[in-house]
């Protein structure tokens, strides 16, 4: 069986997670991974294949599945019936907040359909907003699909399946190296351990090399010369065992002195092996937000260094990117957990891992990884623990208290307060396994319960020529001069829980403490939208309707970069065919960009403030005859209500919100429709966008651009570009 996957925030993984080990206690020979691991003839290899898989953005896949899904819709594939032996069932996830619910889900289950593949258990889709979560909908379509699986495939006689009380054998192959143990022979960058033992001396070209250094007036270790010195006086050894483990480098790196086993206050910059990846030296990291701000708000620029040819794509998808962040935990963090779990003697041992995640990510200097090292960059030891993860731990404490308790969590009923143990407060792995403090986890099984480390995405903010000074040859050609300049505007998560604790979120706690020279990994790769609001030159030449709130406006501000650059190139005048509605809650503290906005020659832009003190309201007028007040006349928002034109329940007429402001600008927005604009949508999830757009309905009726609210939403799907990047 195949338990693939898409997910964004691990919510679906987590839910293949526990299928996989559903489907292992059945007997059954398992593959676990990301839709992007596995090619589409891998399915006919398999009996099953389950998919789990969130929707994103405006009903799309997952990131970790666009190469599958995009192998998946390829036309030659058309009337093919080429997936004819698979079976499958297909769990979505979703939030029925959003317009295109669990569309992802839905449009697998129809491709595979179409391929020929049949549903070997019905669909099911969860939505988060369900009152007792995803649960609600997962654990009876679970149990109903664990007794359809033995119903169809039913074990051999005399075959039980293994029980939840027992443990099942690892997934992944950990083993600590002992310090004096030889080292695998395929593993290059250790094999300079075995030359430290007597028994293993090193090659006779080695000995010379190493004699050279040492009489070497640049080696920084007299000491060592004062030993060949006395040597070759005396003809004996210094000390035969240690003679080739002498210091090549300088002794201060390796003093040991009182304070040294301070744990440093920032982690380690140790570079990892991330695909397509490039070098990145943070220049600016600058808190835009007031102090006594509520949110910490930061423009951070980044220097991209590397191969020119890499560089050379990177610069052809800016101005429509984001920019990947690996965040690591803290040093204080990681030697807490290895003291609570006793791993101290072997924590800086070197790792044989001959089984590993797909996303476990190596060092990108060579050398093997330590339990420290994956602790620090890998795993995710501050994540809200999952069922699985608890379910895990049972297993690793002799004390039954908490084993009961641990397993009362997971008692079918116990939802609610799984929940307010888990997600309400907040709490931590590494805070749950302080409250069971018998847990002791070995360590070949810490890549069988932890998470791996996720990177973060970040809208690339600026775009155009900001990105790269560009110079001119002799012949008046513009060239690009790397490195290449990148920014991003990032809303650090910072808040107190319910239990009165304060929180900060993984990447926030790491981006906040990023000093300026810090060389770090990233990744980069085109937005979603990119295809649809960059083709030049007719995706430049539309007008432009724009609508951010908060650091939503990251995107946009790259986007009418990229615009103006184009303007400035002779592509064409833009800049009166652009309309900017921005949402904050302060002008003075959080109206990011917005001194920016008058280089953009006529666009017009539309602040609204939420929490600003309102303008003085209009007083009644007293009628002298009856002594009765007399009510002004009805406004513009009032009468929309009254006449049934406005479709937003949560439409208040009184509240400065970007929706509300689009609709007092109608002749404007309407103006810009007709002429096909590009419509884009940034910010918050949740009611925003779908306030925003039924804004945008209503003045496509008020305006009697169409009659219908379904007209309407046709006009937005066919007419305009309407594209929504919300989080």
């Amino acid at each position: 069986m195949a338990i693939l996957y898409g997910s964004e925030t691990g919510n679906a993984e987590e839910i293949a997670i526990e299928l996989e080990d559903m489907a292992r206690r059945l007997h059954y020979q398992t593959k676990m991974d990301e839709m992007d691991s596995f090619k589409l003839s891998d399915l006919l290899k398999v009996s099953l294949v389950i998919f789990v898989t969130s929707t994103t953005g405006q009903g799309d896949m997952p990131t970790n599945t666009l190469n599958f899904w995009k192998n998946l819709r390829r036309e030659k594939l058309n009337n093919s019936n080429c997936l004819g032996s698979v079976k499958f069932a297909i769990f979505g996830l979703g939030d029925s907040g959003y317009r295109k619910f669990n569309w992802a889900a839905r449009k697998l289950q129809v491709r595979l359909l179409q391929l020929g593949a049949s549903e070997f258990f019905r669909a099911a889709e969860a939505d988060e907003r369900h009152d007792n979560g995803i649960e609600s909908i997962y654990l009876p379509w679970k149990a109903e699909f664990r007794a359809a699986l033995l119903d169809k495939y039913p074990l051999p006689q005399g075959v039980e399946p293994i029980p939840d009380d027992q443990l099942l054998p690892p997934k992944y192959s950990v083993r600590v190296i002992p310090t004096m143990e030889p080292l695998p022979k395929d593993n290059s960058a250790i094999k300079s351990a075995l030359y430290s033992h007597f028994d293993n001396p090193p090659p006779l070209s080695q000995r010379r090399f190493e004699y050279a250094e040492r009489q070497s007036a640049d080696f920084p270790s007299w000491e060592a010369r004062e030993d060949n010195s006395w040597e070759s006086r005396t003809g004996k050894s210094v000390d035969s065992l240690d003679k080739n483990n002498v210091l090549k480098d300088h002794p201060s790196k390796y003093a040991i002195e009182k304070g040294d086993q301070k744990v440093p206050a920032l982690p380690p910059p140790t570079p990892l092996q991330i695909p397509e990846q490039v070098i990145a030296r943070v220049i600016k990291n600058a808190r835009v937000t007031p102090v006594d701000h509520w949110q910490d708000v930061r423009h951070i620029s980044f220097d991209l260094h590397g191969d020119k040819r890499l560089l050379q794509r990177v610069l052809a998808m800016m101005g429509q990117s984001v920019l990947s962040i690996y965040p690591k935990n803290y040093p204080e963090d990681v030697q807490d957990l290895i003291s609570l779990m006793d791993w101290t003697n072997v924590a800086d041992n070197p790792l044989d891992i001959t089984i590993k995640p797909t996303r476990l990510l190596p060092r990108n200097d060579g050398k093997p990884s330590t339990l420290r090292d994956i602790l620090t960059h890998n795993l995710d030891i501050t994540a809200i623990p999952k069922r699985s993860f608890i379910r895990q731990l049972a297993f690793w404490t002799p004390n039954p208290d908490e084993v009961e308790r641990l397993r009362e969590f997971l008692t079918p009923g116990n939802e609610q307060e799984f929940y307010d143990y888990t997600s309400r407060p907040r709490r931590t792995i590494l805070e749950l396994l302080h409250d069971f403090p018998g847990v002791k986890i070995p360590v070949d099984r810490v890549l069988d319960l932890f998470p791996i480390i996720r990177p973060r995405d970040f809208s690339v903010c600026n775009g155009g020529h900001t990105i790269t000074e560009a110079e001119y040859n002799l012949d008046g050609v513009k060239k690009e001069v790397f490195p290449l300049r990148v920014e991003i505007l990032a809303a650090l998560v910072e808040y107190k829980t319910i239990i009165r604790k304060p929180r900060q979120g993984l990447c926030s706690r790491y981006l906040k403490h990023l000093q300026p020279g810090t060389y770090l990994v990233v990744g980069i790769n085109p937005s979603r939208g990119r295809n649809v609001l960059l083709p030049r030159p007719r995706g430049f030449e539309r007008p432009l309707i724009a609508v951010a709130t908060g650091t939503g406006i990251a995107p946009i501000r790259a986007l009418l970069q990229e615009r103006a650059d184009y303007e400035e190139d002779g592509g064409g005048s833009l800049a009166s065919d652009t309309l900017l509605f921005y949402g904050g809650r302060n002008r003075t503290k959080d109206y990011h960009f917005g001194e920016e906005w008058g280089w953009y020659g006529n666009m017009r832009v539309f602040p609204c403030f939420s929490r600003d003190p309102d303008p003085p309201s209009p007083l009644p007028i007293k009628e002298e005859k009856d002594d009765k007040w007399q009510v002004p006349p009805k406004t513009e928002e009032e009468e929309l209500v009254e006449f049934g034109i406005v479709s937003d329940p949560d439409y208040d007429k009184g509240k400065k919100y970007v929706q509300n402001e689009i609709r007092r600008r109608g002749k404007e927005v309407a103006e810009l429709m007709r002429k096909e604009a590009i419509v884009v949508v940034c910010g918050s999830a949740g009611k925003m966008p779908v306030s925003v757009r039924k804004a945008f309905v209503d003045v496509l009726r008020r305006e009697g651009v169409v009659e219908t609210e379904g007209e309407g939403e046709r006009w937005l799907e066919r007419r305009v570009v309407y594209w929504e990047d919300t989080w």
